[in-house]
């Protein structure tokens, strides 16, 4: 027996599709019977369809002994909430739910459940964009799953969003009904927003980020973007493979010369395998630095004081970051590279010069995967660091963009 059998798929959601007895058929005045199970998850959907195909069965033995029954299955009142129907008032209390103001201020007790400020903010726009199509402040027993097979349809999926976005936000509205389930404001169970496959355009919409090629950093490292520090951090990019926000985050105090070499202490990292010290040995990358510290700043200073923070999180690569693909778009290159792609990028020039991958991990940031490094490694010494920096090369054309691109910053 087929796992499936009595189910059928129409757009997102699964139906229950039974034939009609060859004797019936003159009277149902039709050759099979179809009901929602207001599901878009196969397995909510499998354990779902014995009640209603019960409750059909049982219809089709009443009207084979009596016609005029006529063809609509009465649904008890739990299992019209369980198939997803708006329950009344009278069943919201049978049921012991808390009394809540509506979505609006129910969401906003949500988001503040999370400590990280992105977190908060994500969840804020996934509602928002909900409450702008629902227009106007709902219960929480009010959202169906048709009204949510509705907004995913008409709202959701016509957003200029990428996929990964559109399924962040739809996870979100998920565990939005998940917490207030948990929280008793809704029946235990009832979330419309699950089961919902939000599946990538074609490749080309999303292409995978990849390096840049020895002819595209060239191409990249031309022209003169205006934007303020902007080819500095590119050219640190470069030389460093530091991740964007590292570079603009960097302060006058963490930047010491020494024996030739300029180190740079990275305090702030999305990892704690990024707090690390970076050793600068490649002249164009150490005269734009020994530029910098000519300049009279107090050591708290910011390295690079002309960037401002922008996005929600008021991040100072905000902005750097929006300047950059402007950049990049106008030297005529793809979105499969990005500024992260500068990172990829020397990861594997190093890689191609035949540096140890050990020593590759720890110049960029990386963790080491093996129990050793983790637990007894207390990480690599400057000496290693400047050992690494001293093999950082590239082809002489692209040298030779790099080095005009900087020459008049």
């Amino acid at each position: 027996m087929s796992k499936n059998r009595y189910l059928q798929r129409l757009g997102h959601s699964w139906y229950v599709r039974i034939k009609v007895p060859t004797s019936l058929r003159g009277i149902v005045k039709s050759t099979h019977i179809r009901r929602a199970l207001n599901t878009r998850d196969l397995d909510e959907a499998n354990r779902r369809k014995w009640a209603v195909v019960a409750q059909v069965h049982e219809h089709f033995q009443a009207q084979a002994s009596n016609p005029n029954i006529g063809l609509g299955l009465v649904i008890s009142p739990s299992r019209a909430i369980e198939h997803g129907a708006a329950p009344s008032p009278a069943q919201v209390n049978s049921q012991n739910l808390r009394r809540s103001a509506g979505l609006d201020a129910l969401s906003e007790e949500w988001a503040a459940t999370s400590d990280l400020k992105t977190v908060r903010f994500q969840r804020q726009q996934a509602y928002k964009e909900l409450c702008r199509y629902l227009g106007s402040n709902r219960s929480p027993t009010a959202v169906t799953g048709a009204l949510a097979a509705s907004y995913v349809d008409e709202s959701l999926l016509q957003s200029k969003d990428s996929p990964s976005t559109r399924r962040r936000k739809l996870s979100a509205l998920a565990a939005f009904w998940e917490w207030m389930s948990s929280r008793c404001y809704l029946p235990k169970g009832t979330n419309p927003w699950k089961g919902f496959r939000i599946r990538a355009e074609g490749a080309s919409s999303t292409p995978k980020k990849r390096p840049y090629t020895m002819p595209e950093l060239v191409q990249l490292f031309s022209g003169q973007p205006n934007y303020p520090a902007l080819r500095e951090v590119m050219v640190l990019g470069l030389y460093t493979g530091a991740r964007i926000d590292e570079i603009c985050s960097i302060k006058r105090g963490d930047v010491r010369v020494e024996d030739g070499f300029v180190y740079i202490h990275i305090c702030k990292s999305k990892t704690a395998a990024g707090t690390r010290t970076l050793a600068i040995w490649h002249p164009i990358a150490k005269e734009l630095l020994m530029r910098r510290l000519k300049r009279k700043e107090a050591k708290a200073a910011q390295l690079f004081p002309e960037l401002k923070g922008g996005g929600y999180d008021n991040k100072l690569s905000w902005r750097v970051g929006q300047a950059f693909r402007y950049h990049r778009n106008g030297r005529g290159l793809t979105g499969a590279t990005d500024f992260h792609s500068l990172r990829r990028t020397f990861i594997t020039r190093l890689e191609n010069l035949g540096v140890d991958q050990v020593r590759i991990a720890r110049y960029v940031g990386h963790s080491l995967p093996t129990l050793a490094f983790q637990l007894y490694s207390g990480g690599a010494t400057e000496a290693t660091q400047a050992a690494t920096a001293q093999m950082i090369e590239y082809p002489p054309d692209v040298e030779a963009a790099a080095a005009l691109f900087i020459e008049d910053t």
